[in-house]
């Protein structure tokens, strides 16, 4: 560890330029990876706590059918 915090650590990758950090998608030539926006972020923890909620509802559900 380099003793940099992560949010360091994402600022630097954030000031490097496309061809610094990776690859670029064939037919846009947009950065074929990029930082989830705070909407997309929000939208995301959303969705993976619903499917956290089914899928502890679906095991003890298959608990009791047992």
């Amino acid at each position: 560890m380099t003793g940099k915090t992560r949010w360091q650590r994402r600022k630097e990758l954030e000031d490097k330029t496309v061809e610094q950090v990776g690859e670029t998608h064939p037919e846009s030539g947009e950065p074929a990876v990029r930082w989830l926006t705070s909407e997309e972020l929000d939208e995301l923890r959303r969705d993976m706590k619903e499917a956290s909620a089914w899928a502890r509802a679906e095991l003890k559900r298959r608990k009791t059918d047992s």
